[in-house]
């Protein structure tokens, strides 16, 4: 019970984290408006945010690793705030380059606390399974901002998006500003748990290459980075090809805008479910079982949706079953890692720039069909499936 405000702070963070993440793509046609930018212009604020964690990941790991859990979460949530209020002073100025920087920013901020939240809420849930269960609850409350994110736009902005400003959105920015208060707050005050900064102390004559080179040691762990590395096109799989799929006018399946939105939109909120029911059964049922079973579902789900007339029930339920993987894997890869865990965090979070992969997907979908292209995402999770049954133990002598 004493660690409950810092769990809770924790969720807080990741939820507005989900917010912002998704807010940060979809404010793309008001940025559009307001800057005069082009399509793939209006999309910089998110493709600077997510290009962040190629660059924040391992150093934020290496604070984490130095300087404990305590003062990265402080850190992170100061450079959010930076990055919150410079996003709004673009408003003000209407500078694009202003707005594209503290987006920059923003995603640097992100970088930092996903590398803190997810070791952290490990090490409060005592590891293994009740460190998955806190996990799972904190990617459930960053599906659910993902889910309201559209939900707020559509509040603030209606069916003027054409006329609307950056500064518009300041009710968004203030209730990030307000969270991250509450969360530094509660952080500053909290007592912490810092095993990995004892190790520091005890292991760290080897310095910062010697850490590397014992990390990697870690034979599930660097398995885990490629699984990692390759799930972020999984999961996003779908946001990103079934919208061109259901506006591809002149073809059989075409239905608009409004309806490929509305499949997103279900699409997320199966995410949060199955990220919320994965919270729920963890502590009974191990993560390898749990990855099994979502592997599989969501193989059955893709095929569903390529090979059935019944596509569009398919698509939404994947989301049951890719909710709960990335969660999983962070576990099994973090599994076991000690001191090196904040360190081991940090360069899982870079490795979300696996994403880019799905350029790739959309190759293959203009040579073969968007359902088709779908296959490549069998393989991903069929090389996820892999790991986590036979390459996720650990049998490193990285401590030795």
């Amino acid at each position: 019970m004493k660690n409950l405000l810092t769990i809770a702070a924790m969720f807080a963070l990741s939820f507005m984290v989900g917010v912002t993440s998704m807010f940060a793509g979809q404010i793309g046609g008001v940025v559009k408006a307001q800057f005069g930018a082009s399509n793939a212009a209006s999309q910089f604020g998110a493709a600077a945010m997510f290009l962040a964690y190629l660059f924040m990941g391992i150093p934020a790991g290496v604070v984490l690793k130095r300087a404990g859990y305590r003062f990265t979460s402080l850190l992170a949530i100061g450079v959010g705030v930076a990055g919150l209020v410079i996003q709004t002073l673009s408003g003000f100025v209407e500078s694009f380059s202003i707005y594209v920087a503290g987006s920059f920013i923003s995603g640097l901020s992100m970088a930092m606390m996903f590398t803190v939240i997810n070791p952290l809420l490990n090490t409060l849930g005592g590891g293994g399974q009740g460190g998955n269960r806190l996990v799972q609850f904190s990617c459930s409350c960053n599906s659910f901002g993902g889910l309201l994110s559209p939900m707020i736009l559509g509040f603030l902005f209606g069916n003027e998006i054409a006329k609307a400003k950056v500064i518009d959105a300041l009710p968004i920015y203030l209730a990030a500003l307000l969270a991250f208060l509450f969360a530094f707050a509660v952080i500053f005050r909290a007592d912490i748990a810092e095993p990995h900064l004892k190790g520091n102390t005890e292991t760290g004559n080897g310095g910062m290459l010697s850490d590397f080179r014992r990390l990697f040691g870690f034979r599930h762990f660097v398995l885990g980075m490629v699984a990692v590395f390759l799930f972020e096109p999984i999961e996003a799989a779908v946001p990103a090809m079934m919208p061109i799929y259901f506006t591809q006018e002149g073809t059989p399946w075409y239905r608009g805008a409004a309806y490929a939105g509305t499949v997103i939109s279900l699409y997320m909120l199966c995410m949060l479910g199955g990220r919320f029911l994965a919270g729920l059964v963890s502590s009974r049922v191990t993560t390898r079982t749990m990855m099994a079973f979502c592997s599989f579902g969501a193989i059955a789900m893709l095929l569903g949706a390529m090979y059935t007339p019944l596509t569009v029930i398919f698509v939404v339920a994947t989301g049951l079953f890719t909710s709960v993987m990335f969660g999983g894997l962070l576990n099994l890869a973090l599994d076991g890692l000690g001191e090196l865990a904040p360190l081991g965090s940090g360069v899982l979070m870079t490795l979300i720039c696996g994403g880019a992969m799905l350029a790739l997907q959309g190759r293959i979908a203009d040579r073969v069909g968007i359902l088709l292209s779908f296959w490549m995402t069998i393989g991903l999770i069929a090389v996820t499936l892999i790991y986590s049954l036979f390459g996720s133990a650990n049998k490193a002598k990285g401590n030795g």
